[in-house]
């Protein structure tokens, strides 16, 4: 029998991103960073990576796509308690168990993993220092800045910088977040944690490893 997921809230985060949030009958073991894979009732089979859990409820940031084979269209178009099966969380995009100062990099809305590792790091007392850089198209793309904003009045070693790629406002940055990827900007950084398109995280690589940036310490995961 397949194991399934009750699908309890769906929060409208802008025009076309949603939170979801599941609750699991039984505890699930999952790593910050990690995937679920549902089977939606169309018999699609789509994963998406879990944005925080406290292993009952599992809650996920997905951009609702009108393309049917996408899945996003499907999933964020369900009803309040609806079952769905899934297969169990995988993923290799986990979180180090460190205390090493991290940058954690994002764009679009690949923000789901790197959200629940950002916050699994700050609720795990790491001291380090966390930086987290991520862009987004316009201000009416904009979700969760409270959140972040709220993190930084509670953690000390907590900062964010957000672009907008495509809008002008004083109170962000302009442009695209590898703009940040100078050498006097990431230098007191030992980690390095990239969530994008396959093209982005290879451009994303090549400028810190032309930074002296080793590769061993880049992770990413890509879509």
């Amino acid at each position: 029998m397949n194991k399934t997921l009750n699908l309890i809230n769906i929060n409208k985060l802008t025009h076309d991103v949603y939170e979801l949030i599941f609750k699991s009958e039984e505890l699930i073991d999952i790593l910050p960073g990690q995937f679920i894979t549902f089977i939606l009732p169309s018999w699609l089979r789509r994963a998406y990576s879990v944005s925080y859990t406290d292993w009952n409820n599992f809650e996920f940031i997905i951009k609702r796509l009108e393309e049917w084979r996408w899945g996003s269209k499907e999933i964020c178009d369900l009803q309040i308690w609806t079952e769905l099966a899934y297969i169990w969380p995988v993923g290799h995009f986990i979180l180090k168990n460190t205390n090493s100062p991290k940058l954690f990099i994002w764009t679009g809305t690949w923000f789901a993993p790197l959200y629940f590792q950002i916050k699994s790091a700050l609720e795990n007392n790491i001291t380090s220092k966390i930086h987290f850089i991520f862009g987004v198209r316009f201000l009416e793309d904009v979700f969760y800045e409270e959140i972040l904003k709220n993190f930084m009045n509670k953690y000390p070693n907590f900062t964010y910088w957000l672009y907008l790629s495509r809008q002008y406002s004083e109170w962000y940055y302009r442009w695209y977040v590898t703009d940040y990827f100078l050498l006097e900007n990431i230098s007191d950084y030992e980690e390095f944690y990239i969530c994008w398109s396959p093209q982005m995280v290879i451009d994303a690589r090549n400028k810190l490893e032309n930074l002296w940036i080793n590769k061993e310490n880049i992770y990413f995961e890509q879509y």
